[in-house]
């Protein structure tokens, strides 16, 4: 039997060829698999319109994915990859980030690759070659507006990875809409909240129609999202911090639709931990902002969710660790299982799950 405090205990060998590249298209054919228990069923993402039912609210995560990774040059002519780590759209000049170089001096000006125009100034905290570090923009124009400019989405390393294995161009013009929900509006993240990629705006009206609910929070994914665990207990991993903000009218539409029997349908992780964050605060939702490290681990009694909407996670990962808290551990490591077997595609741009909550996750 497994120990669910162990970090092996989510491991698995997945193909690399199933480490999607690029995303299905349309969105919504996508590969959906149900998962309730052991029981399982294979359909596509648009299916999702007779999974749920009239009186269902779906909750999704509607920040906006920024242009976070830019190069800069060195006088030197080297070339320095720089991510902003902090909410790009502040009315600031100085920006926590990471960034790739051998030995900086302090304050070293550099000039954006693109655009020499676009003067910054590196500072690094520590020694390690991928530092947290901090970097100061020149000039007056908004940094959110220079980064559209220059920088590009921080698309996910395995992706970037599997494209050059493959001969692909890293970073294509379509992921620019690609990595971005059809209903993006807000904040600043560095990953999308990618189990909400495969909704178009057609699936999104016709849910409607069916007099399904579709609610918006926004939490700003960070740069944690990227880190693995690097202990294994568990239960020794210390989680990121993020930001996120609850509505009036989610806390409404949310109370409403408990109140009346229907169920609550997280899409995403970020979701996930946003609504159990409120029910381990306050029992309920209340309009707000808040910051969060929560770690959702086996054990756990889920208070706000009903069912969840996923993608297929990174072995050994948070993510897989909360989904198994929820699914259950063995029906999770057995639809992965099923999932290799029958060739669906994996993580960021990959295929999907609908989960139903295991006897041990029911508050």
């Amino acid at each position: 039997m497994s120990d669910l405090n162990l970090k092996s205990s989510y491991e698995f060998d997945l193909p690399a060829e199933q480490i999607a590249r690029h995303p299905r298209e349309p969105r919504d054919s996508a590969r959906l698999m149900v998962v309730d228990g052991m029981h399982r069923e294979d359909k596509v993402f648009r299916d999702i319109v007779d999974l749920v039912s009239e009186g269902d609210c779906i909750v999704v995560n509607d920040v906006r994915v920024r242009k976070a990774r830019f190069f800069v040059r060195r006088a030197t002519g080297g070339i320095v990859e720089v991510l902003l780590t902090d909410d790009m759209t502040l009315p600031k000049r100085r920006f926590s980030c990471l960034y790739r170089a051998g030995h900086l001096a302090p304050g070293e000006t550099l000039c954006a690759v693109g655009d020499p125009c676009v003067k910054v100034h590196l500072y690094r905290n520590g020694e390690s070659r991928e530092a947290l570090c901090e970097v100061e923009f020149e000039g007056e124009e908004p940094v959110i507006e220079i980064l559209d400019r220059i920088g590009q989405l921080p698309l996910p390393p395995y992706i970037v990875k599997q494209r050059k294995t493959h001969g692909d161009a890293e970073y294509e013009a379509t992921d620019a809409q690609t990595y971005q929900t059809v209903y993006a509006q807000g904040g600043s993240a560095v990953a999308a909240p990618t189990a909400g990629l495969h909704f178009t705006p057609e699936l999104i009206a016709e849910l409607k129609s069916r007099g399904v609910g579709f609610e918006h929070l926004r939490l700003d994914v960070g740069v944690g999202t990227f880190r693995p665990m690097q202990t294994e207990r568990i239960d020794a991993h210390v989680m990121h911090t993020e930001h996120y903000c609850i509505s009036e009218q989610l806390a409404r539409t949310v109370a409403q639709t408990r109140a009346r029997g229907g169920r609550v349908i997280a899409v995403g992780t970020t979701v996930v931990r946003s609504l159990e964050d409120q029910y381990d605060r306050f029992g309920e939702l209340r309009a707000g902002e808040y910051d969060t490290n929560i770690f959702i681990k086996p054990g756990r009694k889920f208070g706000i969710i009903d069912r969840m909407v996923t993608n297929f996670h990174l072995p050994g990962s948070t993510l897989i660790v909360l989904v198994s808290a929820f699914a259950g551990h063995e029906a999770i490591m057995a639809a992965y299982r099923d999932a290799i077997e029958k060739g669906y595609m994996f993580y960021s741009y990959g295929d999907a799950m609908i989960l139903s909550p295991c006897s041990e996750a029911k508050a």
